[in-house]
């Protein structure tokens, strides 16, 4: 079975390097890099899990994530970013996240932690 995933990031060699792993790894992945994007992306995909950067220029990741709320609430969200593995879970428990990611996670252990995460 194919995961749905967005994938939001607004560094584009991130986003495409991401998007590769995870479709050769079999999630049907869309990417999204500015707020713009990201509404009707998120529509268009109806994705199980999106994967955020907690970082994008447009906006507070607050608003980030009302939007995918309101664009695909049944999606679980995890946040993703660079930061320090205990910063990051207490920025997912303060906005409701369902999970979080470090971005110098190996690419290849990515799928099978969100791929643990859709299915909640």
């Amino acid at each position: 079975m194919t995961t749905r995933l967005l994938l939001v990031d607004d560094d584009a060699m991130q986003l495409e390097l991401i998007e590769r792993a995870l479709t050769r790894d079999g999630f049907e992945v869309r990417g999204a890099s500015t707020l713009e994007e990201l509404a009707s992306a998120a529509v268009a995909l109806a994705p199980e899990v999106v994967l955020v950067d907690v970082n994008m220029p447009d906006a507070p990741i607050a608003q980030v994530l009302t939007i995918i709320r309101t664009a695909a609430p049944s999606a679980r969200l995890v946040l993703y970013s660079a930061w320090e593995d205990s910063k990051l879970k207490k920025l997912a428990l303060e906005l409701g996240a369902q999970g979080y990611v470090s971005k110098s996670e190996s690419v290849f252990a990515l799928g099978d932690k969100l791929r643990q995460l859709a299915r909640g």
